[in-house]
Protein backbone atom coordinates (compact mmCIF):
# COMPACT_ATOMS: atom_id res chain seq x y z
CA UNK A 1 0.00 0.00 0.00
CA UNK A 2 2.74 2.27 1.05
CA UNK A 3 4.76 1.65 -2.26
CA UNK A 4 1.49 2.28 -4.10
CA UNK A 5 0.53 5.45 -2.62
CA UNK A 6 4.14 6.52 -3.41
CA UNK A 7 3.97 5.41 -6.80
CA UNK A 8 1.21 7.37 -7.61
CA UNK A 9 2.35 10.25 -5.67
CA UNK A 10 5.51 10.37 -8.08
CA UNK A 11 3.68 10.00 -11.24
CA UNK A 12 0.61 12.78 -10.04
CA UNK A 13 3.93 15.26 -9.26
CA UNK A 14 5.58 14.68 -12.51
CA UNK A 15 2.32 14.61 -14.60
CA UNK A 16 1.17 17.42 -12.92
CA UNK A 17 4.38 19.39 -13.59
CA UNK A 18 4.59 18.89 -16.91
CA UNK A 19 1.33 19.93 -17.66
CA UNK A 20 0.93 22.64 -16.19
CA UNK A 21 4.32 24.02 -17.53
CA UNK A 22 2.88 23.22 -21.36
CA UNK A 23 -0.23 25.02 -19.97
CA UNK A 24 1.33 28.48 -18.76
CA UNK A 25 3.19 28.32 -21.85
CA UNK A 26 0.51 28.80 -23.52
CA UNK A 27 -1.59 31.12 -21.01
CA UNK A 28 1.48 33.51 -22.10
CA UNK A 29 1.06 33.34 -25.84
CA UNK A 30 -2.66 33.07 -25.12
CA UNK A 31 -2.25 36.48 -23.35
CA UNK A 32 0.53 38.35 -25.56
CA UNK A 33 -2.11 37.97 -28.62
CA UNK A 34 -5.04 39.21 -26.51
CA UNK A 35 -2.58 42.10 -25.87
CA UNK A 36 -1.73 43.21 -28.92
CA UNK A 37 -4.92 42.09 -30.65
CA UNK A 38 -7.22 43.90 -28.15
CA UNK A 39 -6.14 46.26 -25.36
CA UNK A 40 -5.37 46.29 -21.29
CA UNK A 41 -8.96 47.37 -21.00
CA UNK A 42 -10.26 44.76 -22.06
CA UNK A 43 -7.29 42.25 -20.06
CA UNK A 44 -9.14 44.39 -16.78
CA UNK A 45 -12.35 43.19 -17.66
CA UNK A 46 -11.24 39.66 -18.16
CA UNK A 47 -9.82 39.84 -14.68
CA UNK A 48 -12.23 41.59 -13.14
CA UNK A 49 -14.82 39.26 -14.33
CA UNK A 50 -12.75 35.79 -13.10
CA UNK A 51 -12.33 37.26 -9.90
CA UNK A 52 -16.23 38.07 -9.22
CA UNK A 53 -16.94 34.29 -10.83
CA UNK A 54 -14.21 32.86 -8.06
CA UNK A 55 -15.90 33.97 -5.65
CA UNK A 56 -18.99 32.41 -6.70
CA UNK A 57 -17.20 28.95 -7.37
CA UNK A 58 -18.78 26.48 -5.19
CA UNK A 59 -15.65 24.39 -6.10
CA UNK A 60 -13.15 27.00 -5.13
CA UNK A 61 -15.10 26.71 -1.68
CA UNK A 62 -14.05 23.18 -0.91
CA UNK A 63 -17.65 21.48 -2.01
CA UNK A 64 -14.95 19.18 -4.29
CA UNK A 65 -12.50 18.89 -1.38
CA UNK A 66 -15.24 17.74 0.88
CA UNK A 67 -16.64 15.02 -1.54
CA UNK A 68 -13.15 13.62 -2.33
CA UNK A 69 -12.37 12.99 1.68
CA UNK A 70 -15.34 11.00 1.97
CA UNK A 71 -14.55 9.00 -0.74
CA UNK A 72 -10.98 7.96 0.73
CA UNK A 73 -12.39 4.87 2.80
CA UNK A 74 -14.60 3.36 0.32
CA UNK A 75 -12.39 3.45 -2.36
CA UNK A 76 -9.59 1.87 -0.13
CA UNK A 77 -12.00 -0.99 0.81
CA UNK A 78 -12.97 -1.20 -2.71
CA UNK A 79 -16.43 -0.70 -1.79
CA UNK A 80 -18.13 -0.20 -5.27
CA UNK A 81 -21.90 -0.11 -3.96
CA UNK A 82 -20.76 2.64 -1.41
CA UNK A 83 -19.19 4.55 -4.48
CA UNK A 84 -21.97 4.33 -6.48
CA UNK A 85 -24.17 5.21 -3.74
CA UNK A 86 -21.56 8.34 -3.04
CA UNK A 87 -21.62 9.38 -7.06
CA UNK A 88 -25.32 9.75 -6.85
CA UNK A 89 -25.37 12.11 -4.21
CA UNK A 90 -23.03 14.18 -5.84
CA UNK A 91 -24.83 14.27 -8.88
CA UNK A 92 -27.79 15.59 -7.75
CA UNK A 93 -25.95 18.12 -5.22
CA UNK A 94 -23.87 19.56 -7.96
CA UNK A 95 -26.85 20.19 -10.39
CA UNK A 96 -28.58 21.82 -7.47
CA UNK A 97 -25.05 23.97 -8.01
CA UNK A 98 -24.94 25.04 -11.06
CA UNK A 99 -28.07 26.48 -10.73
CA UNK A 100 -27.54 28.15 -7.63
CA UNK A 101 -24.51 29.87 -8.54
CA UNK A 102 -25.94 30.83 -11.95
CA UNK A 103 -28.89 32.33 -10.18
CA UNK A 104 -26.42 33.97 -7.76
CA UNK A 105 -24.15 35.14 -10.34
CA UNK A 106 -27.15 37.27 -12.28
CA UNK A 107 -28.03 38.66 -8.69
CA UNK A 108 -24.57 40.39 -9.03
CA UNK A 109 -25.87 42.38 -12.22
CA UNK A 110 -27.24 45.45 -10.81
CA UNK A 111 -23.84 45.95 -9.01
CA UNK A 112 -21.26 46.17 -11.92
CA UNK A 113 -21.49 49.67 -11.97
CA UNK A 114 -20.51 49.91 -8.95
CA UNK A 115 -17.99 47.50 -8.66
CA UNK A 116 -16.35 49.30 -11.95
CA UNK A 117 -15.61 52.64 -10.82
CA UNK A 118 -14.45 53.88 -14.71
CA UNK A 119 -16.31 52.20 -17.22
CA UNK A 120 -13.90 50.59 -19.63
CA UNK A 121 -13.52 51.82 -23.48
CA UNK A 122 -14.66 48.95 -24.98
CA UNK A 123 -17.45 48.25 -27.36
CA UNK A 124 -19.25 45.51 -26.46
CA UNK A 125 -21.98 45.17 -23.60
CA UNK A 126 -20.61 45.24 -20.08
CA UNK A 127 -23.22 43.20 -18.64
CA UNK A 128 -23.77 40.66 -21.92
CA UNK A 129 -19.71 39.61 -21.37
CA UNK A 130 -20.79 38.86 -17.77
CA UNK A 131 -23.14 36.62 -18.29
CA UNK A 132 -21.09 34.47 -21.04
CA UNK A 133 -18.42 34.54 -18.05
CA UNK A 134 -21.38 33.39 -15.54
CA UNK A 135 -22.55 30.72 -18.11
CA UNK A 136 -18.74 29.58 -18.85
CA UNK A 137 -18.67 29.23 -14.63
CA UNK A 138 -22.16 27.52 -14.17
CA UNK A 139 -22.14 25.04 -16.86
CA UNK A 140 -19.67 23.11 -15.36
CA UNK A 141 -20.84 21.85 -12.43
CA UNK A 142 -23.21 19.71 -14.63
CA UNK A 143 -20.57 17.54 -15.31
CA UNK A 144 -17.94 17.93 -12.70
CA UNK A 145 -18.76 15.67 -9.99
CA UNK A 146 -17.25 12.84 -12.53
CA UNK A 147 -13.65 14.19 -11.38
CA UNK A 148 -13.98 13.28 -7.87
CA UNK A 149 -13.78 9.51 -8.34
CA UNK A 150 -10.61 9.49 -10.14
CA UNK A 151 -8.94 12.01 -7.76
CA UNK A 152 -9.84 10.04 -5.11
CA UNK A 153 -8.45 6.72 -7.22
CA UNK A 154 -5.10 8.58 -7.24
CA UNK A 155 -5.13 9.16 -10.39
CA UNK A 156 -4.59 12.66 -11.06
CA UNK A 157 -2.32 12.38 -14.06
CA UNK A 158 -5.89 11.28 -16.17
CA UNK A 159 -7.01 14.56 -15.63
CA UNK A 160 -3.91 16.36 -15.82
CA UNK A 161 -3.41 15.16 -19.22
CA UNK A 162 -6.81 15.78 -20.54
CA UNK A 163 -6.66 19.40 -19.06
CA UNK A 164 -3.12 19.50 -20.58
CA UNK A 165 -4.48 18.44 -24.50
CA UNK A 166 -8.05 20.43 -24.23
CA UNK A 167 -5.99 23.77 -22.80
CA UNK A 168 -3.65 23.45 -26.04
CA UNK A 169 -6.67 22.74 -28.25
CA UNK A 170 -8.36 26.09 -26.34
CA UNK A 171 -5.26 28.08 -26.86
CA UNK A 172 -4.66 27.94 -30.59
CA UNK A 173 -8.38 28.07 -31.30
CA UNK A 174 -8.36 31.50 -29.37
CA UNK A 175 -5.37 32.56 -30.47
CA UNK A 176 -6.30 31.95 -34.46
CA UNK A 177 -10.11 33.55 -33.31
CA UNK A 178 -8.56 36.44 -31.94
CA UNK A 179 -6.51 37.17 -34.80
CA UNK A 180 -8.89 36.43 -37.59
CA UNK A 181 -12.65 38.41 -35.68
CA UNK A 182 -10.54 40.42 -33.27
CA UNK A 183 -14.22 40.11 -31.46
CA UNK A 184 -13.82 39.55 -27.42
CA UNK A 185 -17.23 38.07 -27.83
CA UNK A 186 -16.21 35.26 -29.78
CA UNK A 187 -12.87 34.97 -27.63
CA UNK A 188 -15.61 33.88 -24.75
CA UNK A 189 -17.60 32.07 -26.91
CA UNK A 190 -14.71 29.49 -27.72
CA UNK A 191 -13.82 29.18 -23.99
CA UNK A 192 -17.74 27.98 -23.47
CA UNK A 193 -17.20 25.53 -25.48
CA UNK A 194 -14.07 24.02 -24.52
CA UNK A 195 -14.92 23.70 -21.38
CA UNK A 196 -18.32 21.81 -21.68
CA UNK A 197 -16.49 19.05 -24.03
CA UNK A 198 -13.64 18.58 -21.85
CA UNK A 199 -15.90 18.19 -18.53
CA UNK A 200 -17.88 15.64 -21.06
CA UNK A 201 -14.91 14.01 -22.33
CA UNK A 202 -13.50 13.43 -18.31
CA UNK A 203 -17.47 12.18 -17.71
CA UNK A 204 -16.77 9.52 -20.05
CA UNK A 205 -13.58 8.45 -19.32
CA UNK A 206 -14.64 8.07 -15.33
CA UNK A 207 -17.50 5.89 -16.68
CA UNK A 208 -14.97 3.72 -19.07
CA UNK A 209 -12.68 3.55 -15.84
CA UNK A 210 -15.43 2.64 -13.71
CA UNK A 211 -17.92 1.39 -15.28
CA UNK A 212 -20.08 0.39 -12.50
CA UNK A 213 -20.99 4.19 -12.04
CA UNK A 214 -23.15 3.15 -14.63
CA UNK A 215 -25.63 0.53 -13.17
CA UNK A 216 -29.26 1.57 -12.31
CA UNK A 217 -29.36 -0.25 -9.03
CA UNK A 218 -27.94 2.27 -6.55
CA UNK A 219 -29.00 1.82 -2.47
CA UNK A 220 -29.27 5.69 -1.05
CA UNK A 221 -27.36 6.63 1.78
CA UNK A 222 -28.32 6.53 5.19
CA UNK A 223 -29.94 9.39 6.61
CA UNK A 224 -26.92 9.74 9.07
CA UNK A 225 -24.17 9.27 6.76
CA UNK A 226 -25.89 12.20 4.43
CA UNK A 227 -26.33 14.30 7.24
CA UNK A 228 -22.31 13.58 8.02
CA UNK A 229 -21.16 14.32 4.44
CA UNK A 230 -23.33 17.58 4.35
CA UNK A 231 -22.32 18.77 7.64
CA UNK A 232 -18.61 18.32 6.43
CA UNK A 233 -19.39 20.31 2.94
CA UNK A 234 -21.23 23.18 5.11
CA UNK A 235 -18.54 23.36 7.33
CA UNK A 236 -15.78 23.55 4.64
CA UNK A 237 -17.90 26.15 2.84
CA UNK A 238 -18.14 28.35 5.66
CA UNK A 239 -14.50 27.96 6.21
CA UNK A 240 -13.37 28.28 2.41
CA UNK A 241 -16.16 31.25 1.83
CA UNK A 242 -14.25 33.13 3.92
CA UNK A 243 -10.75 32.82 2.32
CA UNK A 244 -12.19 33.53 -1.42
CA UNK A 245 -13.36 36.45 0.43
CA UNK A 246 -9.76 37.45 1.40
CA UNK A 247 -7.85 36.31 -1.72
CA UNK A 248 -10.31 36.48 -4.39
CA UNK A 249 -11.55 39.91 -4.08
CA UNK A 250 -8.33 41.91 -4.88
CA UNK A 251 -9.32 42.81 -8.92
CA UNK A 252 -12.92 43.91 -7.05
CA UNK A 253 -10.95 46.25 -4.78
CA UNK A 254 -8.71 47.84 -7.28
CA UNK A 255 -11.33 48.29 -10.03
CA UNK A 256 -13.99 49.80 -7.55
CA UNK A 257 -10.84 52.28 -5.41
CA UNK A 258 -8.58 52.83 -8.45
CA UNK A 259 -10.02 51.33 -12.35
CA UNK A 260 -10.12 48.58 -14.24
CA UNK A 261 -7.30 49.44 -16.38
CA UNK A 262 -5.13 48.98 -13.20
CA UNK A 263 -6.72 45.58 -12.88
CA UNK A 264 -5.21 44.81 -16.55
CA UNK A 265 -1.56 45.80 -15.52
CA UNK A 266 -2.20 43.85 -12.73
CA UNK A 267 -2.88 41.09 -14.19
CA UNK A 268 0.47 40.45 -16.06
CA UNK A 269 1.88 40.48 -12.85
CA UNK A 270 -0.51 37.90 -11.91
CA UNK A 271 -0.19 35.71 -14.56
CA UNK A 272 3.36 35.26 -14.42
CA UNK A 273 2.90 34.43 -10.44
CA UNK A 274 -0.31 32.32 -10.85
CA UNK A 275 1.75 30.30 -13.60
CA UNK A 276 4.65 29.10 -11.26
CA UNK A 277 2.11 28.60 -8.38
CA UNK A 278 0.34 26.65 -10.73
CA UNK A 279 3.36 24.15 -11.53
CA UNK A 280 4.68 24.12 -8.11
CA UNK A 281 1.26 23.78 -6.43
CA UNK A 282 0.27 20.76 -9.06
CA UNK A 283 3.53 19.37 -8.12
CA UNK A 284 3.11 19.59 -4.65
CA UNK A 285 -0.36 18.89 -4.70
CA UNK A 286 0.26 15.68 -6.48
CA UNK A 287 0.62 14.21 -3.25
CA UNK A 288 -2.29 15.15 -1.27
CA UNK A 289 -4.44 11.79 -2.54
CA UNK A 290 -1.27 10.26 -0.97
CA UNK A 291 -1.93 11.97 2.18
CA UNK A 292 -5.31 11.49 2.48
CA UNK A 293 -4.68 7.56 2.54
CA UNK A 294 -1.68 7.97 4.52
CA UNK A 295 -3.92 9.88 7.03
CA UNK A 296 -6.99 7.16 6.46
CA UNK A 297 -4.04 4.14 6.95
CA UNK A 298 -1.01 5.90 9.23
CA UNK A 299 0.08 6.94 12.83
CA UNK A 300 0.03 10.26 14.14
CA UNK A 301 3.88 10.15 14.43
CA UNK A 302 4.58 8.83 10.89
CA UNK A 303 1.68 11.72 9.80
CA UNK A 304 3.73 14.27 11.70
CA UNK A 305 6.94 13.65 10.45
CA UNK A 306 5.74 13.44 6.83
CA UNK A 307 4.02 16.85 7.31
CA UNK A 308 7.72 18.61 8.61
CA UNK A 309 8.90 17.10 5.44
CA UNK A 310 6.17 18.62 3.38
CA UNK A 311 6.47 21.62 4.94
CA UNK A 312 9.94 22.42 4.26
CA UNK A 313 10.15 20.77 0.86
CA UNK A 314 7.84 23.80 0.73
CA UNK A 315 9.73 26.33 2.09
CA UNK A 316 12.80 25.25 -0.16
CA UNK A 317 10.56 25.66 -3.24
CA UNK A 318 8.40 28.56 -2.32
CA UNK A 319 11.11 31.06 -0.86
CA UNK A 320 13.31 30.39 -4.16
CA UNK A 321 10.45 31.12 -6.17
CA UNK A 322 9.33 33.87 -4.56
CA UNK A 323 12.71 35.78 -4.29
CA UNK A 324 12.82 34.92 -8.47
CA UNK A 325 9.69 36.87 -8.57
CA UNK A 326 11.28 39.53 -6.66
CA UNK A 327 13.94 40.03 -8.26
CA UNK A 328 12.79 39.09 -12.38
CA UNK A 329 8.99 40.03 -12.28
CA UNK A 330 9.99 44.22 -13.45
CA UNK A 331 12.66 42.78 -16.02
CA UNK A 332 10.06 40.36 -17.82
CA UNK A 333 7.40 42.29 -18.05
CA UNK A 334 9.50 45.01 -19.55
CA UNK A 335 11.03 42.90 -22.21
CA UNK A 336 7.99 41.05 -22.60
CA UNK A 337 5.44 43.83 -23.04
CA UNK A 338 7.51 47.01 -22.80
CA UNK A 339 8.26 50.00 -20.21
CA UNK A 340 4.45 50.97 -19.91
CA UNK A 341 3.17 47.68 -18.29
CA UNK A 342 5.91 48.05 -15.65
CA UNK A 343 4.80 48.73 -12.27
CA UNK A 344 7.10 49.38 -9.10
CA UNK A 345 9.17 47.62 -7.28
CA UNK A 346 6.43 47.55 -4.39
CA UNK A 347 4.11 45.81 -5.98
CA UNK A 348 6.57 43.15 -7.29
CA UNK A 349 7.45 42.51 -3.21
CA UNK A 350 3.62 42.94 -2.02
CA UNK A 351 2.82 40.16 -4.38
CA UNK A 352 5.68 38.15 -4.03
CA UNK A 353 5.50 37.73 -0.12
CA UNK A 354 1.72 37.04 -0.39
CA UNK A 355 2.35 33.86 -2.68
CA UNK A 356 4.59 33.05 -0.30
CA UNK A 357 2.76 32.78 3.04
CA UNK A 358 0.25 31.48 0.81
CA UNK A 359 2.27 28.48 -0.35
CA UNK A 360 3.94 27.89 3.04
CA UNK A 361 0.61 27.46 4.83
CA UNK A 362 -0.59 24.48 1.57
CA UNK A 363 0.69 21.34 3.92
CA UNK A 364 -1.25 22.39 6.65
CA UNK A 365 -4.51 22.68 4.80
CA UNK A 366 -3.85 19.50 2.80
CA UNK A 367 -3.81 17.61 6.17
CA UNK A 368 -6.82 19.47 7.86
CA UNK A 369 -8.97 18.50 5.15
CA UNK A 370 -7.50 15.15 4.35
CA UNK A 371 -7.82 14.57 8.05
CA UNK A 372 -11.53 15.57 7.87
CA UNK A 373 -11.32 18.56 10.10
CA UNK A 374 -13.83 20.48 8.46
CA UNK A 375 -15.59 21.80 11.45
CA UNK A 376 -12.67 23.00 13.97
CA UNK A 377 -11.79 26.50 13.63
CA UNK A 378 -14.29 27.10 10.49
CA UNK A 379 -15.23 30.55 11.34
CA UNK A 380 -11.11 31.82 11.74
CA UNK A 381 -11.03 32.78 8.06
CA UNK A 382 -13.45 35.67 8.90
CA UNK A 383 -11.17 37.37 10.86
CA UNK A 384 -8.57 37.42 7.38
CA UNK A 385 -11.70 38.17 5.07
CA UNK A 386 -12.61 41.34 7.42
CA UNK A 387 -8.84 42.39 7.47
CA UNK A 388 -8.57 42.06 4.05
CA UNK A 389 -11.59 44.44 3.29
CA UNK A 390 -10.42 46.89 5.87
CA UNK A 391 -6.78 47.15 5.04
CA UNK A 392 -7.44 47.16 1.48
CA UNK A 393 -9.87 50.52 1.41
CA UNK A 394 -7.60 51.76 4.25
CA UNK A 395 -3.88 51.11 2.42
CA UNK A 396 -5.64 51.18 -1.18
CA UNK A 397 -6.52 54.85 -0.83
CA UNK A 398 -3.29 55.91 0.94
CA UNK A 399 -0.44 53.96 -1.25
CA UNK A 400 -2.38 52.71 -4.01
CA UNK A 401 -2.37 48.88 -5.69
CA UNK A 402 0.73 48.22 -3.30
CA UNK A 403 -1.37 48.85 -0.17
CA UNK A 404 -4.51 46.03 -1.55
CA UNK A 405 -1.49 43.41 -2.11
CA UNK A 406 -0.08 43.85 1.24
CA UNK A 407 -3.59 43.76 3.16
CA UNK A 408 -3.69 40.10 1.49
CA UNK A 409 -0.86 39.33 3.17
CA UNK A 410 -1.53 40.47 6.48
CA UNK A 411 -4.97 38.75 6.16
CA UNK A 412 -3.20 35.39 5.48
CA UNK A 413 -0.64 36.03 8.32
CA UNK A 414 -3.70 36.47 10.70
CA UNK A 415 -5.96 33.62 9.55
CA UNK A 416 -4.78 30.97 7.72
CA UNK A 417 -1.03 30.85 8.46
CA UNK A 418 -1.95 29.01 12.19
CA UNK A 419 -5.44 27.82 12.45
CA UNK A 420 -4.30 24.99 10.42
CA UNK A 421 -1.21 23.71 11.96
CA UNK A 422 -2.59 24.52 15.18
CA UNK A 423 -5.68 22.00 14.38
CA UNK A 424 -3.52 19.20 13.13
CA UNK A 425 -1.35 19.44 15.87
CA UNK A 426 -4.30 19.18 18.48
CA UNK A 427 -6.40 16.55 16.80
CA UNK A 428 -4.23 14.15 15.73
CA UNK A 429 -0.61 14.87 16.27
CA UNK A 430 -1.30 15.17 19.82
CA UNK A 431 1.46 17.73 19.64
CA UNK A 432 2.59 21.30 20.84
CA UNK A 433 2.14 23.80 17.65
CA UNK A 434 4.95 25.65 19.22
CA UNK A 435 7.37 23.25 17.34
CA UNK A 436 5.76 24.64 13.77
CA UNK A 437 5.77 28.04 15.08
CA UNK A 438 9.27 27.95 15.48
CA UNK A 439 10.30 26.33 12.54
CA UNK A 440 8.50 28.26 10.48
CA UNK A 441 9.78 31.90 12.47
CA UNK A 442 13.42 30.48 11.80
CA UNK A 443 12.08 29.84 8.02
CA UNK A 444 10.77 32.96 8.01
CA UNK A 445 14.00 34.97 8.79
CA UNK A 446 16.24 33.02 6.89
CA UNK A 447 13.94 33.95 3.61
CA UNK A 448 14.00 37.80 4.71
CA UNK A 449 17.93 37.28 5.04
CA UNK A 450 18.16 35.67 1.49
CA UNK A 451 15.46 38.39 -0.12
CA UNK A 452 18.17 41.24 0.80
CA UNK A 453 21.16 39.67 -0.11
CA UNK A 454 19.78 38.35 -3.36
CA UNK A 455 17.92 41.57 -4.41
CA UNK A 456 21.25 43.85 -3.37
CA UNK A 457 23.64 41.87 -5.94
CA UNK A 458 21.04 41.75 -8.48
CA UNK A 459 20.99 45.77 -7.98
CA UNK A 460 24.59 46.00 -8.88
CA UNK A 461 23.74 44.13 -12.94
CA UNK A 462 23.22 47.68 -14.76
CA UNK A 463 22.81 46.01 -18.03
CA UNK A 464 19.29 45.50 -19.37
CA UNK A 465 17.46 43.24 -21.30
CA UNK A 466 17.94 39.38 -21.54
CA UNK A 467 21.19 39.47 -21.21
CA UNK A 468 20.46 41.59 -17.84
CA UNK A 469 17.48 39.22 -16.63
CA UNK A 470 19.33 36.17 -17.55
CA UNK A 471 22.60 37.37 -15.08
CA UNK A 472 19.69 38.39 -12.50
CA UNK A 473 18.48 34.70 -12.83
CA UNK A 474 21.50 33.36 -12.03
CA UNK A 475 21.86 35.01 -8.61
CA UNK A 476 18.50 34.08 -8.07
CA UNK A 477 19.71 30.33 -8.68
CA UNK A 478 23.09 30.63 -6.65
CA UNK A 479 22.26 33.03 -3.93
CA UNK A 480 18.78 31.92 -2.25
CA UNK A 481 19.58 28.06 -2.60
CA UNK A 482 23.26 28.12 -1.41
CA UNK A 483 21.83 30.19 1.79
CA UNK A 484 19.13 27.27 2.43
CA UNK A 485 21.52 24.74 1.96
CA UNK A 486 24.27 26.14 4.48
CA UNK A 487 21.80 26.63 6.84
CA UNK A 488 19.89 23.52 6.71
CA UNK A 489 21.81 20.70 5.49
CA UNK A 490 22.40 18.89 9.19
CA UNK A 491 18.54 19.02 9.78
CA UNK A 492 16.62 15.74 9.71
CA UNK A 493 14.15 17.12 6.82
CA UNK A 494 16.82 17.79 4.44
CA UNK A 495 18.62 14.49 5.10
CA UNK A 496 15.11 12.80 3.89
CA UNK A 497 14.64 15.50 0.99
CA UNK A 498 18.25 14.24 0.09
CA UNK A 499 17.45 10.24 0.59
CA UNK A 500 14.36 10.56 -1.25
CA UNK A 501 14.68 12.45 -4.29
CA UNK A 502 18.02 13.98 -4.12
CA UNK A 503 20.17 11.00 -3.95
CA UNK A 504 17.71 9.02 -6.93
CA UNK A 505 17.84 12.11 -9.14
CA UNK A 506 21.78 12.20 -8.88
CA UNK A 507 21.91 8.28 -9.14
CA UNK A 508 19.96 8.56 -12.43
CA UNK A 509 22.01 11.58 -13.88
CA UNK A 510 25.17 9.09 -12.87
CA UNK A 511 23.63 6.15 -14.40
CA UNK A 512 22.80 7.89 -17.92
CA UNK A 513 26.28 9.83 -18.12
CA UNK A 514 28.36 5.84 -17.74
CA UNK A 515 25.46 4.97 -20.49
CA UNK A 516 26.55 7.62 -23.01
CA UNK A 517 30.68 7.06 -22.07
Amino acid sequence: MNENRTNNAIRNVKTGAIVQFINRIMAFVVQTVFIKVLNAEYLGVNGLFTNILTILSFTELGIGTAIIFSMYKPVANEDKEKIKSLMKLYKKSYNIIGCIVFLLGLCIIPFLGIIIKEAPNIKENLTYIYILFLFNTSVSYFFTYKKSIIYAHQKQSIIDNIDSIFYLIKSILLILFLYITKNYIVYLCVQIGTTIIENVVISIKADKLYPYLKEKNVEKLDRKESKSIFDNVKSLIIYKLGGVIMNGTDNILISALINVNTVGYCSNYVLIINSVKGIVYSALNGVSASVGNLNAMGNPEKKERVFYQITFVNYIVYSFVTIAFIVLLNPFIKIWLGESYVLGISVSIALAISAFIEGMRNPGYTFRTTLGLFKKGRKTPYIGAVTNIILSIILGKTIGVTGIFIATAIAQLVSYSWIDPYLIHKYEFKTSVSKYFKKYSVYAIVFTISTCITLFVSQLIKIEGIIGLILKAIVVCIIPNLINLLVYYRTEEFKELKIKILDPIISKFTRKIKNVA
